[in-house]
């Protein structure tokens, strides 16, 4: 079969499902917003970002818009991204944050076009994602940062489970292998916006220097980017 032939028929095939392998790398922002682990700096940022492959499933559908091809396409990810980091506090090393995302799907709508072998295409579309958001506050009672009698402090600790909200887009190219197979790479990044979380919750401390007694909010950002090669068999 010639690639041209290979092409009509896949395009004419308006079902498929498919299996996809990837990477992703999960970006978190970090907001102390009174400053209360960085110490009188309020609005102080921090980024960490963490790195790991994923694997998943998607099925689709391609139907026509006048002269344009259009499709619709729901995927599911399992994942384990991880990402930390402990300067938070920057004099020490006692407070430390970590995001993980679990898993995530999509729903998008979008368009293609063939250009010459092969065929491009964008696409966007909610998207729903499992993360966790956690701070953890190590409490000392030495002279220097970590010295003797560390324990957990709880009040200004959290870890929050989630299952958030966000947006997906993304952009790729596919070509046909046979008359029933395609091959494909899509890039895609999701944005699943900023959470608030309290900490020093019992208000014994102010949340800056001079600052009234209360608790203190810190703000998470957490995104997605994914970069993923799939196997299509149309249906």
């Amino acid at each position: 079969m010639q690639a041209g032939d290979a092409e009509a028929a896949f395009d004419g095939a308006k079902a498929y499902v498919g299996a996809f392998a990837g990477f992703g790398r999960m970006a978190n922002r970090f907001r102390d917003v009174a400053g209360f682990a960085n110490w009188g700096n309020p609005g102080s940022r921090l980024g960490y970002d963490g790195n790991e492959p994923l694997g998943g499933l998607l099925v689709g559908r391609k139907f026509d818009l006048g002269a344009t091809q259009g499709r619709i396409e729901l995927d599911a990810a399992l994942a384990d991204i991880s990402a930390g980091t402990s300067r938070l506090d920057p004099g020490c090393t006692d407070e430390s944050a970590k995001s993980s995302l679990r898993w995530v799907v999509s729903l998008r709508a979008g368009v293609e076009k063939r250009l010459g072998g092969a065929t491009v295409f964008a696409s966007g579309g909610p998207a729903l994602a499992r993360i966790v958001n956690s701070v953890t506050d190590i409490d000392y009672s030495g002279s220097t940062c970590l010295e003797r009698d560390l324990r957990l402090d709880a009040d200004d600790s959290f870890r929050r489970r989630s299952t958030r909200l966000g947006l997906a887009v993304g952009v790729g190219v596919e070509t046909p292998l046979t008359n029933d197979w395609t091959v494909r790479l899509e890039a895609t990044w999701f944005a699943f916006g900023r959470t608030t979380h309290l900490v020093n919750r019992s208000g014994n401390n102010p949340c800056g220097p001079g600052g009234p007694r209360a608790p203190c909010p810190y703000e998470v950002e957490n995104s997605l980017g994914l970069l993923r090669l799939a196997i299509v068999r149309r249906i």
